[in-house]
C-alpha cells in the first residue's frame, strides 16, 4: 500500500501520495478545482465552529470590530444576523474623501436599530472632512449616547460653518458619564462653541476639551468644573474667554492631571487670558503650544511634582517671554520637568531679553530630573544644549539631566552647582 501525505497550510489542504505520480491523466483544471473545494470546505468547517461559540463570546469578538464591519456579520448566518446590535460600543469615523451624506444616514440606521435595551459603555464619533456634518445627527449621536447611560463620549468633528452650534444641557448633566471629549473646530469663528457655566456630572473622572468659549459665573469669572467631584484629569485645548470674563477659575479638589494650551500658532496678544488655579492635589502639569494664557500670580500647588512645557512660536514675542518667566516663577518646587528643545530655546531667550537687565534663572530647589526632547529628524548639537541647560540650572541643586528624542534617550549627565 503506497504512503498517503495530507498537506494542510494556511487552510489550504492538498492530497499527496506515489500513486499521483503514475496517474498523469488529472488536468490541471481538476487539480484547481479540488483545491477550491478543499478551501471552501475549511472555511465553512471554521464558520461553523466560531457560530458553535455562545453568544457573549460573538459578541465580545465583534466589539474589536468597527461598527460597520460588525453589521456585515449579518450575512455569515442566521446565528450572527442581531448579534452586531447587542454592541455596547459604538464607533463612527469619517474622514475624506467618504461622503458625508451617506455616513450620516448610516450612524442614524445604526442607532434606530440597535437594542436599546442594553446600555451603552462608549460612543466615539468622528467627522473629518471638509463637508460639514449636519447639526442634526451631531445632536443625535449625543443625545443618543446620554439616554442610555453611555460612561465614555469622544466626540470629535470639525464644524467651519456651524457658528451657532448650540449643545444641550442633557451632555452636561448625564449622570453616567465618567470619561467626555469633546472637540469642535471652528476655523472661521475663533469664538468657538459656547460652554455652560456649570457642569453636573457627578461621575465625570477624565475631561478634554477642544475649542470652547468659557461663559461667565456671577463672580465674573468662568469657573465651570467645581462640581465635578471626581474629576482628575482635565485637558483644555484652544479655549477662550466670554469677551466680559476677567479670568478662567480651574477650581477643584480632586484634579491631579491638568493640560492646557493651545494648537493655534497664531494666538494674538489681546487674545490671551488669566488663569487661577484652585487644585490642592494637583501633581502633573502640562503646558503647550503658544503663550495663550498667562501664569497665576499665586497660587498654592503644595503637591505639584512633574511639569511638561511644550511652547512653539515662529519667532520671538516680548509678551511671550514674560508669560514664560512667570511660569518658570510658579514652578521653582517642580521635581521632574520636561522641556521640548523649542521651550529651552524660548526659555534661554525671554531671560536674556526681558526688560534691559538679564533677569537670574530661577532656583528649582527640589529638581531631580530634567528631560529635554527634540522631534525626530532634529540636529542636536550636544555642546550648545549642554551649554543652554547649564545655564538655565546655574541656581538650582544637582539634577540629572536627559536628553532624548521622543522616546529614544541620546545621551544623560548631572548638572551640579
Amino acid at each position: 500500500m503506497s504512503a498517503v501525505f495530507v498537506i494542510k497550510v494556511f487552510g489550504f489542504s492538498q492530497s499527496s501520495s506515489t500513486e499521483d505520480k503514475e496517474n498523469k491523466g488529472v488536468s490541471k483544471m481538476e487539480r484547481q478545482k479540488k483545491s477550491e473545494m478543499h478551501i471552501n470546505d475549511d472555511d465553512t468547517n471554521d464558520t461553523n465552529k466560531l457560530s458553535d461559540l455562545p453568544d457573549h463570546l460573538l459578541l465580545h469578538i465583534i466589539e474589536f470590530m468597527n461598527t460597520k464591519q460588525s453589521v456585515q456579520t449579518c450575512v455569515l448566518s442566521k446565528r450572527w444576523k442581531d448579534l452586531w446590535k447587542n454592541r455596547t460600543n459604538l464607533k463612527f469615523l469619517h474622514s475624506y474623501p467618504d461622503k458625508s451624506p451617506t455616513f450620516c444616514k448610516f450612524v442614524s440606521q445604526i442607532l434606530s436599530c440597535r437594542d436599546t435595551s442594553i446600555p451603552l459603555h462608549s460612543v466615539h464619533f468622528e467627522h473629518v472632512g471638509h463637508v460639514n456634518p449636519p447639526k442634526t445627527t451631531l445632536l443625535e449621536v449625543m443625545k443618543y449616547a446620554v439616554s442610555h447611560n453611555v460612561q465614555q463620549l469622544t466626540v470629535n468633528a470639525e464644524v467651519k460653518y456651524l457658528r451657532d452650534l448650540e449643545l444641550s444641557p442633557y451632555i452636561f448633566s448625564c449622570q453616567s458619564l465618567t470619561f467626555l471629549k469633546l472637540g469642535f473646530w471652528q476655523r472661521y469663528d475663533s469664538n468657538g462653541t459656547m460652554f455652560p457655566k456649570s457642569l453636573n456630572l457627578p461621575s465625570l473622572k477624565i475631561l478634554h476639551l477642544l475649542d470652547f468659549t468659557f461663559t461667565t459665573s456671577d463672580n465674573g469669572c468662568a469657573e465651570p468644573f467645581s462640581k465635578c467631584k471626581m474629576l482628575n484629569t482635565l485637558v483644555i485645548i484652544s479655549c477662550h474667554l466670554q469677551d466680559d470674563a476677567q479670568a478662567l477659575c480651574i477650581s477643584n479638589s480632586e484634579v491631579s492631571s491638568l493640560t492646557i494650551g493651545s494648537n493655534n500658532l497664531y494666538v494674538k496678544e489681546d487674545r490671551n487670558y488669566k488663569v487661577v488655579f484652585s487644585t490642592p492635589k494637583l501633581t502633573s502639569l502640562t503646558i503647550n503650544g503658544p503663550p495663550s494664557f498667562e501664569a497665576p500670580s499665586a497660587s498654592n500647588l503644595p503637591f505639584l511634582e512633574e511639569v511638561y512645557i511644550d511652547y512653539i512660536t515662529y519667532y520671538y514675542k516680548p509678551y511671550e517671554g514674560r508669560v514664560m518667566i512667570s511660569w518658570l516663577q510658579l514652578l521653582a518646587n517642580v521635581k521632574i520637568m520636561k522641556l521640548s528643545s523649542d521651550a529651552l530655546d524660548l526659555i534661554l531667550l525671554a531671560l536674556k531679553m526681558t526688560g534691559s537687565v538679564a533677569i537670574q534663572p530661577p532656583s528649582f530647589v527640589k529638581l531631580k530630573s530634567l528631560k529635554v526632547q527634540f522631534s525626530s529628524g532634529t540636529m542636536v548639537c550636544y555642546e550648545r544644549v549642554t551649554r543652554m541647560v547649564k545655564f538655565l540650572l546655574q541656581n538650582s541643586p544637582r539634577a540629572r539631566v536627559d536628553i532624548i528624542k521622543r522616546t529614544t534617550k541620546l545621551f544623560s549627565y548631572r548638572v551640579s552647582t
